[in-house]
């Protein structure tokens, strides 16, 4: 059997969660979660395996294998994981659009005639901008103001009340048959790219801008340096370090660790020579993810972007969120373009740049 830590760390990998996001997502300290990863704690409450396995939105035969890593018995999943300890730091227009697009039309009526809006949302966009902590907001708003039951994804059929509304949330391609089956169910999806299924609404998500970047950089970093303040002699390194990330929530809370040894300026200059290199190794395999989504048109349009610019319609890269328009043209951000043109085993591919793509 697996031991508990290993266990944990692996799935908060594979949902792509840091240990601050996980403690914050299931109330617990990020020092329990740090104990138990790291083996110095090896029997943990029954209550913190309960409240770990909902903030990893584990299905039922995860959570029962947590539980007996553990030395507990296994418990089944409640209507909803807990909500978040905070709130939702630059994306509470985001949050509040994509409830109401949920709730539109719901209701035994308007669903019984196919009334309202759409049944199937997928929230899109590139490794690290934040699809999950989103998709998490959103599922609270639901529940505790809305009164929906919540489902996570599980590996069997989920067992649906047709007479309550319900979203079931999943980072995996849906079965179209469980919304023919059921009038009132509404299926949210986080992924990199649309599932292309007939009735999706497609909700790119883009990074944050440069206020609430900011906010959220100085959030992380005072967790390291509670003593750190911005003041007029670092505000431009700051908004370069925004900048640099492309405001990606989890490129900033990687980079915020940095602040340890480094002042605002110096990380700034060690950014512009290498933007991937304060970053951590799960967010560079999860850009080159991002990539790996693209077909072979895809990937020219991308390497014709990094090259020149673009003018062309670029939705597909849009909505996965590996370029942004700046005014009517596009351009790559700084760390997809780094995870492109960063060396890998790979062979490159023409074009004029040397992009690497994993298979």
């Amino acid at each position: 059997m697996r031991e508990f830590g290993e266990l944990l760390r692996t799935h908060r990998i594979r949902v792509g969660l840091t240990q601050q996001q996980l403690a914050d997502f299931a109330m617990v300290s990020v020092r329990a979660i740090r104990d138990l990863e790291s083996g110095r704690t090896r029997t943990p409450r029954t209550e913190t395996v309960r409240l770990l396995a909902d903030g990893l939105r584990l299905d039922d035969s995860s959570r029962a294998e947590l539980a007996q890593a553990g030395g507990r018995p296994s418990a089944k999943a409640g209507v909803a994981p807990p909500a978040p300890s905070s709130s939702i730091m630059g994306r509470e227009a985001e949050t509040a659009a994509l409830v109401a697009l949920l709730v539109s039309g719901c209701g035994t009526e308007q669903a019984r005639f196919g009334l309202g809006g759409p049944r199937l949302v997928t929230v899109t966009g590139v490794s690290g901008v934040g699809k999950t902590r989103l998709a998490l907001e959103a599922a609270g708003e639901l529940h505790f103001r809305h009164g929906w039951s919540v489902l996570w994804q599980l590996t069997s059929v989920p067992s649906i009340d047709d007479d309550q509304d319900t979203v079931l949330v999943t980072d995996r391609r849906p079965d179209p048959r469980l919304l023919a089956a059921h009038p009132r169910l509404r299926v949210l999806v986080t992924a990199l790219a649309p599932t292309g299924l007939a009735g999706e609404h497609v909700f790119p998500l883009a990074p944050l801008p440069d206020d609430a970047a900011v906010r959220l950089l100085l959030t992380h970093v005072h967790r390291v340096r509670p003593g750190f303040r911005p003041e007029p002699a670092n505000q431009a390194a700051l908004i370069g370090l925004v900048h640099e990330l492309d405001g990606l929530p989890s490129a900033l809370e990687f980079a915020a660790g940095w602040f340890m040894v480094y002042s605002p300026q110096h990380l700034l200059e060690r950014l512009r020579s290498n933007p991937m290199d304060p970053t951590s190794a799960h967010l560079r395999d999860a850009l080159r993810r991002s990539l790996s989504t693209l077909d072979d048109e895809q990937r020219r349009k991308l390497a014709d972007v990094i090259e020149h610019g673009g003018r062309e319609d670029l939705r597909e890269l849009s909505v996965r969120g590996l370029v942004r328009d700046t005014g009517g043209r596009y351009e790559v951000l700084n760390l997809v373009r780094a995870a492109a043109l960063e060396p890998v085993s790979e062979p490159h591919f023409a074009g004029g740049v040397a992009l690497t793509w994993p298979c």
